[in-house]
């Protein structure tokens, strides 16, 4: 049987578990999960999932993905 975990990693080096794969470029939330395009406005919180990287252990695999804070002048091209 093989386990999957998902992390993200904050800029700051703070990390977290979540419950669902994401994929390179996604825009989420602060608790990653995808937001939905068009964003309704720039006046967010919101990360760019800028990388990906996957580590196998004994019937688990781990994928920790990092994040990349996004600028209000950065989440206009999503509005």
């Amino acid at each position: 049987m093989t386990l999957y975990e998902y992390h993200i990693v904050y800029p700051e080096g703070d990390r977290r578990e979540i419950e669902h794969p994401l994929t390179v470029s996604d825009v989420v939330d602060i608790n990653g999960n995808p937001l939905p395009l068009p964003l309704p406005t720039n006046r967010m919180i919101a990360y760019h999932v800028a990388g990906k990287r996957t580590q196998e252990e004994r019937g688990v695999v781990a994928t920790w993905y990092l994040l990349e804070l996004l600028s209000a002048e950065e989440l206009r091209q999503f509005l």
